[in-house]
């Protein structure tokens, strides 16, 4: 048995498919929206090759390829998740507020602030980034910058 065998039973039920992208919220709008359905016409054809060797029951692999489908799916887009979350990091350099926009703030006394205090003011409250996320740029623990957090929320309640 090959695997060409597994891509045409997969073209046949390209509906049992689109079935499982929509389950894990993959819909037609998204732009990569075809590259995961190729993915899915993969793991149909490598599922069927390894179901149909253990000479398995044949009616039950349409449920079993189904759950593996929404399952193998669902591990990559928690995957590009994760990859995002940690690879968007590069941006924030380029997208960041102007030097002169943040000195606008008129009773911000900037001497006062350590570099990383300075960090979590403009990427955290400015930009909205999760301390997670900073936490991985920064090579720091996210207890560390919760302290951090609190410690310049004192320090701006007290300068204003």
């Amino acid at each position: 048995m090959n695997l060409e065998l597994g891509f045409q039973q997969a073209l046949e039920n390209q509906q049992l498919i689109y079935g499982a992208l929509k389950r894990v919220h993959i819909y037609v709008t998204r732009c990569d929206y075809e590259d995961y359905f190729q993915e899915a016409v993969i793991i149909y054809a490598q599922t069927y090759l390894k179901y149909c060797q253990r000479n398995q029951d044949p009616d039950k692999f349409k449920p079993y390829v189904f759950q593996k489908l929404v399952w193998r799916l669902t591990d990559m887009l928690r995957q590009e998740k994760q990859y995002f979350d940690f690879h968007s990091l590069e941006e924030f350099d380029f997208q960041r507020v102007p030097e002169s926009e943040i000195t606008q703030i008129d009773f911000v006394d900037w001497q006062k602030l350590s570099e990383l205090e300075k960090e979590i003011l403009q990427e955290h409250f400015m930009n909205g980034i999760s301390l997670k996320i900073i936490a991985q740029y920064h090579h720091q623990t996210t207890r560390n910058l919760r302290y951090q957090r609190d410690r310049l929320l004192n320090k701006l309640r007290a300068m204003n």
